[in-house]
């Protein structure tokens, strides 16, 4: 079966089209759970070699942050505890945080689009939805993995355009997925993929303004 998503994966990533995620399309919420888990675990891996190459650099940075926090330390007499904060962490654990939050992210995401598009008037089956939306899920969840492996120091700047076309590309094949798992048509497809787009930035953009208002107050 995990051929099958492979191949469904390639077919849907490099030729995005609604029937193309017809022809792979499954009701297998067992299996597209599964096939996240895995690319959860390999976007993790990934992120773990990339702390190791990227460790040496980091630790050139913090110390020269660290002492410039020092000077300015013993300029104020101030202790800023920058150490505790600033110190990059184990990567073991935000590993293993990685793997869990993907899933939970992906099952999040799941319920909100399908409530959304039955209210739409989607006809379509839980498990045929999270079958679609995993077959491009975690390819485009690897690349991006990979783009912030390089995405270090001046690299970055190339890395930058790639990381906004990944982002972009997954929300097309989105509305593309949503069109075959929910059976909606163009206009409500996009509606679909729109409307949990606007509440994440309405959340944010709310988050942020508590921040700004609880700073004001200090």
């Amino acid at each position: 079966m995990l051929n099958t998503m492979l191949r469904g994966s390639w077919t849907v990533v490099t030729r995005p089209a609604v029937a193309n995620f017809e022809e792979h399309e499954r009701n297998a919420f067992g299996w597209a759970l599964l096939y996240v888990a895995l690319g959860a675990t390999v976007t993790a891996a990934i992120g773990w070699l990339a702390y190791l190459v990227q460790a040496p650099f980091l630790a050139r940075q913090y110390a020269v942050l660290f002492a410039e926090l020092a000077k300015i330390e013993a300029a104020t007499g101030q202790d800023l505890a920058f150490e505790q904060i600033l110190t990059p962490s184990n990567p073991g654990l935000p590993i293993i945080s990685n793997v869990l939050s993907t899933l939970i992210g992906f099952l999040t995401y799941l319920g909100i689009v399908f409530l959304l598009g039955r209210a739409l008037g989607g006809t379509g089956r839980f498990g045929e939805l999270a079958y679609d939306l995993a077959l491009f899920w975690v390819p485009v969840s690897v690349v991006s993995a990979v783009v912030n492996a390089f995405s270090i120091g001046f690299v970055s700047c190339l890395t930058a355009p790639v990381a906004i076309f990944v982002t972009g590309y997954g929300l097309y094949l989105t509305y593309l997925s949503v069109q075959s798992g929910m059976n909606l048509p163009e206009r409500k497809a996009l509606a679909l993929v729109l409307i949990p787009a606007l509440l994440w930035l309405l959340a944010f953009c709310g988050l942020v303004l508590i921040i700004l208002a609880f700073a004001g107050q200090v």
